[in-house]
């Protein structure tokens, strides 16, 4: 069997956390619920998955590998009474790489408000600085998650936390041209907004598998707002120009971030097709004692997992 990137999603971005309970109330907070957990005891560590899965979500009940925008929370045990223990969040030197992921909203001011309510603390308000269209919230780790407007207007005069998307996860990257060309021709993904910022010296770039998002409001001004499971490539000016590695991939001392995971139709035909492209590999199908998952390495270093999604085709009792 062949493999159709078109069929392809990005499933999930996966972040380490130090203490799951307090991660997970937040991201419930937020109105993902948990809709698996892996544990592997002999191993030390446990895996966490928080989707939205209400009547209003784009996804529905779907299985975990049949989705777009999927968080999961990696808790290696210990580290929750572990004083000396701490991530990075991407975006401090000498370990800038992940940005953050992003949820749009429907109501931007009352979903900040609930959230500053709640004790949780802000990197950027909407009151604060150039962009008062946008705030940074800061999950119990200090990750940055983003919230955007689902519309181009607010919806009400309160937010209901079931409507929220989780919409975008950021990466920092060095030549645009190069990841450009590597998320399209070998990921299979489609460009689908570009915002270009001149006078910031940055563009953003806005990635994904339109064919596993149902259609959107095309008319309005930012329609992708409404999707979930997009990739945002950040390219700041002059870094293509620097020698050697750029950003910090979240799996070298010191971690945080650990991949992006893209779900495929058939995970031997899909692996197949990546060897035929040249990837760089940094565990293929047949390494190590995990069969179903292979990890490939992107221009930059950051991990992309590739998994089976399991509605097309059933290989893994996950």
């Amino acid at each position: 069997m062949a493999t159709d990137t078109s069929t392809y999603k990005l499933n999930h971005t996966m972040i380490r956390v130090k203490d799951p309970k307090r991660s997970v109330e937040f991201y419930k907070f937020l109105g993902l619920s948990q809709i698996q957990q892996l544990d592997f005891p002999d191993n030390k560590f446990s895996l966490y998955f928080l989707a939205y899965t209400g009547p209003e979500s784009l996804q529905g009940d779907r299985h975990w590998t049949d989705r777009n925008a999927v968080l999961e929370l990696t808790h290696n045990y210990g580290t929750e009474s572990d004083p000396n223990y701490s991530v990075v969040n991407g975006n401090t030197e000498p370990h800038r790489g992940f940005g953050h992921i992003a949820v749009s909203v429907d109501n931007i001011e009352a979903a900040c408000k609930r959230l500053e309510d709640a004790g949780y603390p802000f990197q950027k308000k909407l009151t604060e600085g150039r962009m008062r269209h946008i705030a940074f919230a800061k999950d119990p780790d200090g990750y940055w998650v983003e919230i955007i407007r689902r519309q181009d207007q607010d919806i009400g005069t309160a937010t209901d936390p079931s409507s929220y998307r989780l919409n975008h996860t950021m990466l920092r990257v060095k030549d645009a041209e190069t990841s450009l060309k590597y998320y399209q021709e070998v990921m299979g993904m489609t460009l689908l907004r570009t915002s270009v910022n001149k006078d910031a010296g940055f563009n953003l770039y806005f990635l994904g598998y339109p064919a596993s998002n149902p259609k959107v409001n095309e008319s309005a001004k930012n329609p992708v707002a409404e999707w979930e499971g997009l990739l945002e490539l950040t390219w700041n000016y002059g870094t293509e120009k620097q020698e050697g590695k750029v950003y910090h991939d979240g799996n070298s001392e010191p971690q945080g971030f650990g991949h992006i995971c893209i779900s495929v139709d058939d995970l031997n035909s899909a692996c197949d097709r990546f060897e035929s492209l040249n990837v760089n590999w940094k565990k293929r199908l047949s390494d190590g004692r995990m069969k179903n998952v292979a990890f490939i390495l992107d221009p930059d270093g950051y991990w992309i997992e590739v998994i089976q999604n399991e509605a097309l085709k059933r290989t893994s009792n996950w």
